[in-house]
C-alpha cells in the first residue's frame, strides 16, 4: 500500500484479527495452549514495521482492558512482547540468512515461553504449537513476496525493456513485450518466424538454445534466439528474443567484398607480396609476381619460412623485430632470394594484418635490382671522374671544361657541407662561383632546411649508399629536377638533371590516355580487351549494350561465358593470341537477329583487343546490288540479242502462216501451227527481256492506283473463272501517285496470275488497297501453299522460276517495274498463303477520289 497512512489502517487490520482471538480465547476456558496472539503480534511487527506494530498492540490492549475487563499482567505482556520481536525481525527481515525459515521456530517459542508459561506442558505447547504456526505463515509470505517479486520484474522487462521479446508455448505467442509491439516489420513477420507446425519442435531440446533466421520483404533480416523453461503448470514455454540482423548483414557482406577485393589487389598487384603467419613467420600465400620475380613455384613457398627459401636470416630478424616494436616496416633494403642466379635488393615495407582471426603479416616487396646496379655505376663513375678532377685538376683541365659547361648542374659538397666545386649551370641557378666556393650549403639555400634535400643528403651521407629522387625547384616555377646524390670520402656529390619536358611528357600523356578512354567509351561499337585467360580487362558502354551487360558484370569474367562463340571467331581470336598478327573478318550471328558482324582482332602484350562493327545494312546493300547487277547483266542481254532474234522470228512465222494456208501444205497445217505457237511464246520471252533491258528514264503520270485496278478487273476475273477459282477486290481510297500505266498493269497481272497459279481450285485471290503510315499499299493474297524459305531468298533472280514452263522473269521485271516507281516489293508468306505487298511513297500533296 501506498498510501501516507497505510501503516496504521494494516495495525488496525492485525489489532481486528487479534481482537477476535482475545474473544475466542475464552471458549477454550482461557487455555494458552492455542494462543494465536504471538502469530498476530509478531505479523503486525514484521509485515508492517513500528507503526503497525504500537497500533495493533495499543488496540489489542484496550479491547482486553476495557471491554472484556481483563487486566492481568500476563496478556499485555505478550501482546506487547511480541508485537516488539516482530518489528526487530522487521528490521532483519532482507538479511537472506533471517530467510532460513527453521530459525523462526525457535525464536518467538524460547525467547517468550519463560515469561508466559508456568508449566512445562506450556513451555513444550508454545515451542510446538506457536513455532509451526509461524514457520507455516512466515513461509507462505515470502512465497508469496517472492511471486509478487517475479511477476513485477517480468511485467517490468516485457513493459520497459528495450529488448524485442516473446513468451511462447505449443500454441503460439503467450506475451509479446511493449518494444516489439512498436516495430511494425516485426509484428509483419512473426508468422514466418515461429510458424505454427513448428513450434513443437523447439521444446525437443530444452537444454540448447536454438536460432533462426528469416529475410523479409523489405530486404531486411530477422533472428530470433529461443530459450526453453517450464511454467508453474509444469507446461513447456519458451522465451524468444527477437533482433534486426539487417546491419550485420550489410557488415559482413561489406566484409566479404572487402576480402574479395583485397584478394584481387594482392593477386594482381605489380609489386610482389606475402603473407606470412605472425606466429612461425611460414609463408600463407604469395602473389603471381612474387613467384615470376623469384623463380619460385607456390608449393615451393607455402608453407616454409623466409629464411627456408633463401632470405638472410639476419635481414629478416630485424625486420620482425621492427614490427614487434613498431607495427609496421616501411622501405627496409634487404636482399632477396631468386630460384636461380644472383641475389638482389629490394626495398621492403610490411604490416600486421588479421585474416579469419589468425595474426599475419603482410609483405610488399620492391625490386630495386636494377636501379642499385646503375646508382652503382653512377657513382662509381662519378667518383672516379671527382678523384682524377680533383688529382689532375691543374693537368686535366679538358675534363674540368666538360664537368663545368655540362647542361646539367653539378656541384661538390665537403663534409662540412660547404661547395668545393660548382659548375656554370650551378651559377645560373644560384649564384656566382666567388660568392658560392667556401659557403655552406644550408646558407646559401635556407629553404632546403627540411625538404627532401634535407633528408636525402644525410641519408646518402650515413648509408654511404647513392641516392636518386625527384623534386620540383624552389627557385623556378614549373620546374622539376632529377637529383644524383653521390656519397664519397670526400663528400657529396650532387648532380640536377631537368626533367620538365618528362614532367609536362607524363602529364600529356596521362591526358591522352584519358582522352583516348573518352574517346573509346564515345564510340558507337562495341571495343572491348582481354586477357590470356579469355577475361575482360576492358570494355566500353558500346559493349556493354552489345552484350547486355553492365560493366561490373563483364570485368573479370571470361569472355566465353557472357558470348557464344561461333568457330570462326575463336579460331581467329586464338590466331591473334598465339600468332601475334591482327585479323580481320566477317560473321553473322543468330543471336543478334542474324546480323553480320564485323571483327577487327589486334594482339597486345596481355592478351588482344577486338572491334565489332555492325555491317548487316552493308550486307543487305551488297546483296541488293549484287541483284542490280544481274538485271543490268539480263538487260544488257537482253538488248544485245532480243531484235536480231526477233526479226528472222518474224519472218519465219510469216512463211509457215503463208504454207500453212496452201492446199498442198493442207496435211501439215497442225505441226505449222504448234511451230507458229511455239514462236510466240519465244517472242513473249524476248518480249519480257527487252522489258528489263529497259534503260531510258520511265514516263510517270499522276494517276490513281484504283483505276488501274478497276480496268483489269474484267481480264483478271476472267482468268480466275477459266481456273475456277474466285478473286475478290477490296479498293480503299488511294491519293494519286505517279505512274506508268502499262507498267503498273503488266507488274498486277504478273503477280496476280502467280497467285491464282499457286493456288487450288475454288481458291480466292485477294487483291486489296489502302493507306497506312503514310504510304500508299496494293496487297495480293493468295491461298497457296506458301513459299519454301530456301526459295524466298532467291526470289526476283533472273531465271529462278518452280514452274515447268515458267521462264524465271516475271518478278525479276515487277522488282525492276518498283524500283522504276521508287516503290519497294515485300513479301509475307506462310502454310496459308502468300501476300505481296507494293508500298508506293505518296507525295506531300495528295489528291484523294472517292469512288
Amino acid at each position: 500500500m501506498k498510501h501516507p497512512y497505510s501503516d496504521f489502517i494494516l495495525g488496525i487490520y492485525f489489532a481486528l484479527v487479534t481482537m477476535f482471538i482475545i474473544y475466542q480465547e475464552y471458549i477454550l476456558n482461557k487455555g494458552f495452549l492455542y494462543d494465536f496472539r504471538p502469530i498476530t503480534m509478531i505479523l503486525s511487527g514484521f509485515i508492517g514495521g513500528l507503526e503497525t506494530a504500537i497500533t495493533a498492540a495499543i488496540i489489542s490492549c484496550l479491547y482486553q482492558f476495557i471491554f472484556l475487563g481483563d487486566i492481568s499482567f500476563g496478556g499485555i505482556l505478550i501482546i506487547c512482547a511480541y508485537a516488539c520481536l516482530g518489528c526487530f525481525l522487521h528490521h532483519f527481515k532482507s538479511n537472506p540468512f533471517i530467510k532460513k525459515l527453521w530459525l523462526w521456530a525457535f525464536i518467538p517459542g524460547i525467547a517468550l515461553t519463560g515469561i508466559v508459561s508456568d508449566t512445562i506442558i506450556d513451555f513444550v505447547a508454545y515451542i510446538s504449537f506457536t513455532s509451526l504456526a509461524v514457520v507455516i505463515i512466515l513461509g507462505f509470505h515470502f512465497k508469496i513476496q517472492l511471486l509478487l517479486d517475479q511477476r513485477s520484474i517480468y511485467k517490468a522487462i516485457m513493459k520497459s525493456s528495450p529488448l524485442d521479446l516473446i513468451v511462447l508455448n505449443a500454441h503460439g505467442p503467450i506475451y509479446i513485450s511493449n518494444h516489439l509491439k512498436s516495430q511494425s516489420h516485426f509484428q509483419q513477420n512473426i508468422e514466418r518466424l515461429l510458424p505454427a507446425e513448428e513450434l513443437n519442435t523447439l521444446y525437443k531440446d530444452s537444454t540448447t538454445p536454438q536460432h533462426r533466421e528469416i529475410p523479409c520483404e523489405d530486404e531486411r533480416h530477422i533472428s530470433a534466439d529461443f530459450f526453453t523453461f517450464q511454467l508453474a503448470s509444469n507446461n513447456s514455454a519458451c522465451l524468444a528474443i527477437v533482433n534486426d540482423v539487417t546491419e550485420r548483414k550489410k557488415e559482413l557482406e561489406m566484409l566479404r567484398r572487402a576480402k574479395e577485393s583485397f584478394s584481387k589487389a594482392f593477386q594482381l598487384g605489380p609489386l610482389m607480396m606475402s603473407i606470412n603467419s605472425r606466429a612461425d613467420s611460414r609463408y600463407i600465400d604469395v602473389n603471381q609476381r612474387f613467384l615470376e620475380t623469384r623463380g619460385f613455384k607456390h608449393e615451393e613457398v607455402i608453407g616454409k619460412t623466409p629464411p627456408e627459401i633463401g632470405v638472410p636470416e639476419s635481414d629478416y630478424n630485424k625486420i620482425v623485430e621492427l614490427i614487434l616494436t613498431k607495427g609496421s616496416v616501411k622501405n627496409f633494403e634487404s636482399s632477396i632470394a631468386t630460384q636461380s642466379g644472383p641475389n638482389g635488393t629490394c626495398i621492403i615495407s610490411a604490416e600486421e594484418i588479421q585474416i579469419d582471426d589468425q595474426e599475419c603479416i603482410l609483405f610488399l616487396y620492391y625490386d630495386i635490382t636494377e636501379i642499385k646496379r646503375m646508382q652503382t655505376e653512377s657513382i662509381t663513375q662519378l667518383t672516379e671522374r671527382i678523384k682524377l678532377e680533383d688529382e689532375l685538376s691543374q693537368n686535366n683541365q679538358l675534363i674540368a671544361d666538360i664537368i663545368n659547361n655540362m647542361p646539367d648542374a653539378f656541384y661538390v659538397l665537403d663534409n662540412r657541407w660547404r661547395f668545393t666545386f660548382v659548375n656554370k649551370k650551378v651559377e645560373e641557378l644560384l649564384l656566382t662561383r666567388a660568392n658560392l666556393l667556401n659557403k655552406v650549403f644550408w646558407d646559401i639555400n635556407p629553404q632546403a632546411r627540411g625538404t627532401l634535400f634535407d633528408i636525402y643528403f644525410h641519408e646518402a651521407k650515413h648509408s654511404d649508399v647513392p641516392i636518386t629522387f625527384e623534386t620540383p625547384s624552389f627557385l623556378r616555377k614549373k620546374t622539376w629536377y632529377q637529383v644524383a646524390v653521390y656519397p664519397s670520402e670526400i663528400g657529396l656529390s650532387v648532380y640536377y638533371r631537368d626533367i620538365s619536358e618528362k614532367k609536362l611528357a607524363d602529364e600529356q600523356l596521362l591526358k591522352t590516355q584519358k582522352e583516348m578512354n573518352n574517346i573509346l567509351e564515345s564510340m558507337t561499337d562495341c571495343f572491348f580487351a582481354i586477357n590470356y585467360n579469355w577475361i575482360f580487362t576492358y570494355i566500353n558502354r558500346a559493349g556493354e549494350k552489345f552484350f547486355d551487360k553492365s560493366h561490373n558484370e563483364l570485368l573479370g569474367k571470361k569472355i566465353t561465358e557472357v558470348f557464344n562463340f561461333d568457330d570462326i571467331t575463336f579460331i581467329k581470336f586464338q590466331e591473334v593470341m598465339h600468332q601475334k598478327r591482327s585479323v580481320n573478318f566477317e560473321v553473322p550471328y543468330k543471336l543478334f537477329n542474324n546480323q553480320w558482324i564485323e571483327i577487327y582482332a589486334y594482339p597486345t602484350e596481355t592478351g588482344l583487343t577486338a572491334y565489332f562493327h555492325d555491317i548487316t545494312s552493308r550486307k543487305i546493300a551488297e546483296n541488293e546490288i549484287s541483284r542490280l547487277d544481274r538485271l543490268n547483266l539480263v538487260g544488257q542481254l537482253a538488248a544485245g540479242i532480243g531484235h536480231e532474234i526477233r526479226n528472222p522470228m518474224t519472218t519465219v512465222r510469216g512463211y509457215l502462216q503463208l504454207l500453212g494456208s496452201k492446199p498442198d501444205y493442207s496435211a501439215q497445217k497442225s505441226t505449222f501451227e504448234l511451230m507458229i505457237s511455239e514462236l510466240d511464246r519465244a517472242n513473249s520471252i524476248i518480249t519480257e527481256f527487252l522489258s528489263l533491258s529497259q534503260t531510258k528514264q520511265t514516263e510517270l503520270e499522276l494517276q490513281n492506283l484504283n483505276d488501274i485496278l478497276n480496268n483489269l478487273y474484267p481480264l483478271l476475273e476472267a482468268d480466275a473463272f477459266t481456273q475456277n477459282k474466285q478473286l475478290c477486290f477490296q479498293l480503299g481510297d488511294l491519293p494519286y501517285l505517279k505512274l506508268n500505266g502499262k507498267e503498273i498493269t503488266q507488274l498486277i497481272l504478273n503477280l496476280t496470275r502467280n497467285g491464282l497459279e499457286a493456288m487450288q481450285e475454288r481458291g480466292c485471290l485477294t487483291v486489296k488497297s489502302y493507306v497506312e503510315y503514310d504510304q500508299a499499299i496494293l496487297a495480293i493474297q493468295d491461298e497457296g501453299t506458301g513459299i519454301p524459305p530456301e526459295n524466298l531468298k532467291k526470289i526476283g533472280t533472273p531465271f529462278f522460276t518452280t514452274k515447268d514452263k515458267g521462264t524465271g522473269l516475271g518478278l525479276a521485271t515487277c522488282y525492276r517495274i518498283a524500283e522504276t516507281h521508287n516503290a519497294r516489293l515485300d513479301i509475307d508468306t506462310s502454310t496459308s498463303g502468300t501476300t505481296f505487298y507494293l508500298i508506293f511513297p505518296t507525295p506531300v500533296v495528295q489528291k484523294y477520289i472517292i469512288d
